[in-house]
């Protein structure tokens, strides 16, 4: 475990090995991530970082050091790394990033918006060259954004109103693509999940949703289940939600945690898909296309999605200064053996 670090004089500095006791690694370790010679997102690089934020010495010290590089640092705060969205497109803009000679330092937000404006005010006292976030978004967070001079370029999730840079999919009309698909199938009663309101990207997705059914010229049975973030928590809805109301013929989940929940719990529950009820998310993992029958997916273009938004960053980061703009990218339907037809789960 980290040792405690050694007490101080009152109005004493901390030192560097004061920072490496904290983090239960060596002085040479601190040395190396807070002059850019480590990684800042590996585990030592993360210890490292929140001994520095403890401790107060990145105000004293870090600040002078990464100034030296700080052109080649591009902040990333994303909500959790656990959902394989975010995780890939880490990836993506990481391979970006090393093509171009700059470094990606990643934060987590834990969906918390709080958390998410102290990271960015790290973020920017850190003087990176530029900053990726998929927000969360408290107005605290969005007037650091709005104040700074830092480059900013929201990912995913895109503030109506905000003029800042902005890339990513078209979520309406993806969702009333795949809802025009069950109605073609026959389905009249359809549980849709998704994550929980307030947040940019289910807005969207929920409103083409509801688009589909308002031009559907047949009477079909839409509800709408809130389930949280973690696979856990969906699960519990959707568990809930199967035992007090009359099944769906098909789950549509906004979000690819809701997926592998559902997935999970209809065949714990005996549900045959593709042939008992329909399933389909948005958002495509790889689990999805092994199983069997194969998981329906809207999938986002992320190779696209990370190379606009780099584009876009490093033409703020080189002096741009046209006015903001949001870019919307297409997104496909990819059309597995779980999306059952009425007639099919008849037979």
């Amino acid at each position: 475990m980290p040792e405690k670090a050694a007490k101080r004089q009152p109005g004493s500095r901390p030192s560097i090995r004061d920072v490496a006791r904290k983090a239960g690694v060596s002085p040479g370790c601190v040395s190396n991530v807070i002059n850019g010679r480590r990684k800042l997102d590996d585990p030592i690089g993360r210890a490292v970082l929140e001994a520095v934020n403890e401790l107060g010495y990145r105000r004293n010290t870090m600040a002078s050091n990464l100034r030296r590089s700080q052109s080649r640092i591009i902040g990333l705060v994303i909500p959790n790394f656990e959902n394989p969205f975010f995780a890939e497109l880490v990836a993506k803009l990481e391979q970006r990033a090393e093509t171009t000679n700059y470094r990606i330092v990643a934060t987590s937000s834990r969906e918390d918006p709080e958390t998410e404006a102290r990271e960015i005010d790290e973020l920017v006292g850190w003087r990176v060259a530029g900053v990726f976030v998929i927000p969360s978004l408290s107005s605290r967070a969005l007037n650091l954004v709005s104040a700074s001079e830092t480059p900013f370029v929201f990912l995913d999730r895109i503030p109506q109103n905000a003029a800042i840079d902005g890339v990513g999919v078209n979520n309406a009309e993806a969702c009333a693509l795949l809802m025009r698909h069950l109605f073609e199938a026959g389905h009249s009663r359809i549980l849709v999940a998704y994550l929980g309101d307030g947040i940019a990207n289910v807005a969207e997705r929920l409103d083409g949703v509801r688009n589909a059914v308002a031009e559907h010229e047949q009477p079909v049975t839409v509800d709408y289940l809130p389930t949280g973030d973690s696979i856990e928590g969906a699960r519990a809805a959707l568990d809930a939600y199967f035992d007090h109301n009359p099944k769906p013929d098909a789950v549509f989940c906004l979000f690819n945690t809701a997926t592998l929940a559902a997935y999970g719990l209809l065949q714990q529950r005996g549900f045959v898909l593709g042939k008992d009820m329909a399933l389909a998310g948005f958002d495509d993992s790889a689990w999805m296309a092994h199983v069997h029958p194969p998981v329906a997916a809207i999938v986002q273009p992320i190779e696209e999605i990370a190379k606009v938004a780099w584009e876009r960053l490093l033409a703020r980061i080189e002096g741009d200064t046209s006015a903001p703009e949001t870019i919307r990218i297409n997104c496909r339907l990819e059309a597995r053996e779980s999306l059952a037809s009425v007639e099919t789960q008849a037979g």
